[in-house]
């Protein structure tokens, strides 16, 4: 045991150091993290990636960018596309037309020269959606005689629920990674465009985001290797070492949602605390452990009933895929949910104000709120936190600080309900201090 406690004692010394050195240098200081935009997959990956691609981007380069990613993708894919650059065209949320279960909606990354087509789904902490990559491989159907590629970016470079964005389909795609395959080629621009400051500072800023999102410290990463190498007795503890992460990440991960459940109850919020054909209630014993020894995602989350309208029943959900988020659903009195299609069916005077309510807040302010086939609106958690990805958005931190985490969330829930229901201020106090 003393020598499990002198490992991580020795690795926390290390780590202290190397943020020391980042603190003295200013490597700590990233645009993209002071202005909270790490992980806008549209306003800023996307964007960016397409700035940098485009011929005809900001940087005012013509096309050494995009040949660069093309040599690199012809370099680590089976097909081999060849680019007549002179006539490319590169697009960022490239609409197709009206979503349908397997075709149309909008693409994250389009680029052809008229010839040759790649499509580019991109995905940092986005949950796939239902046949997304089979839409697209669908609509790159029509371009007979030409090269097609389907590209699915992620930070791992690993497809999160391949059955659900395929509609398991055996479709063709490749797979790219932030962390290797865009680093590599934002290695080449800062190298291409070294004589332009602006740019390459652009770039170098960039480059650092993407080696914060997909934790590459090299250096702490070689001087812990050598730390364990040069001290075989904790090679012996590296079993009970990772026994015990996974023990404190499962213990705060059920110590989140059970204090989380505890403040709703007292907002007279009543939890379901049993799942069922499509909710896994996350304090439910069978699926705490196989939330963190699956590598898919099992959507765990807990859900509250907030009103009842006859036989329907206005539902807070919140919900982990990776990332918290929350929302609002309907439920019949069988439990089955009620798709956003069908809404408008329901005849409830009360209810229906209520969804004109959600309208307004989704017209307003599209960035933060969302709606989907199940969920009359969702936004992310503020804070968000990834219980995959402790370090994400300074996770490790906010759990850190527990009731603390746990009451901003639930006050930024309770807000957005109440903004739903009419319910004011002064009424809301009333029930909170009951």
């Amino acid at each position: 045991m003393n020598e499990l406690i002198q490992l991580f004692n020795d690795i926390h010394l290390i780590l202290e150091r190397y943020e020391q050195i980042r603190k003295e240098k200013g490597e700590n200081y990233n645009l993209f993290q002071v202005i909270n935009m790490t992980n806008d997959e549209t306003r800023v990956h996307s964007a960016l990636i397409a700035d940098l691609l485009n011929p005809h981007g900001h940087h005012q380069m013509d096309n050494v960018f995009l040949q660069s990613f093309i040599n690199r993708l012809n370099g680590q894919s089976p097909c081999k596309l060849s680019f007549a650059y002179e006539n490319v065209k590169v697009e960022c949320e490239k609409y197709i037309g009206p979503k349908t279960e397997t075709s149309r909606g909008r693409l994250d990354l389009y680029i052809t020269d008229g010839r040759n087509h790649i499509v580019i789904e991109n995905k940092i902490y986005a949950t796939d959606q239902e046949n997304q990559l089979l839409r697209y491989h669908n609509y790159l159907k029509q371009y007979k005689n030409c090269d097609t590629m389907l590209l699915y970016l992620s930070l791992d470079g690993e497809v999160h629920d391949l059955e659900k964005t395929t509609g398991g389909e055996n479709i063709n795609f490749f797979t790219i990674s932030y962390g290797d395959f865009i680093l590599n080629w934002l290695e080449d621009c800062g190298r291409i465009a070294h004589d332009k400051p602006m740019i390459s500072e652009g770039i170098r800023q960039y480059k650092n985001l993407i080696k914060i999102l997909t934790h590459q410290m090299e250096s702490e990463k070689n001087e812990l290797i050598e730390l364990i190498k040069a001290n075989p007795q904790y090679i012996c503890f590296l079993p009970k070492f990772k026994d015990a992460i996974k023990e404190v990440e499962i213990g705060l991960y059920t110590d989140f949602w059970t204090k989380l459940e505890t403040v709703f109850q007292k907002c007279d919020y009543l939890p379901v605390q049993q799942s069922y054909d499509g909710y896994k209630y996350a304090l439910d014993k069978n699926y705490v452990r196989t939330y963190y020894e699956s590598n898919k995602c099992k959507y765990q989350s807990i859900e509250f009933t907030i009103k009842e309208f006859g036989i329907y029943r206005l539902m807070l959900r919140v919900e982990v895929d990776w990332r918290t988020y929350y929302g609002i659903l309907i439920r019949d009195n069988n439990n089955k949910i009620i798709p956003i299609q069908e809404v408008p069916s329901i005849k409830n005077p009360e209810l229906n104000s209520i969804i004109l309510q959600i309208k307004e807040l989704l017209k307003d302010a599209p960035d933060i709120y969302h709606s989907s086939n199940n969920w009359l609106f969702w936004k992310y958690t503020t804070p968000i936190i990834n219980f995959r990805d402790l370090s994400d958005d300074n996770c490790a931190y906010n759990l850190s600080k527990m009731n603390e985490t746990v009451e901003r969330i639930a006050n930024d829930i309770v807000e957005n309900i109440n903004m739903t229901m009419n319910i004011y201020p002064q009424e809301y106090e009333n029930r909170t201090t009951r």
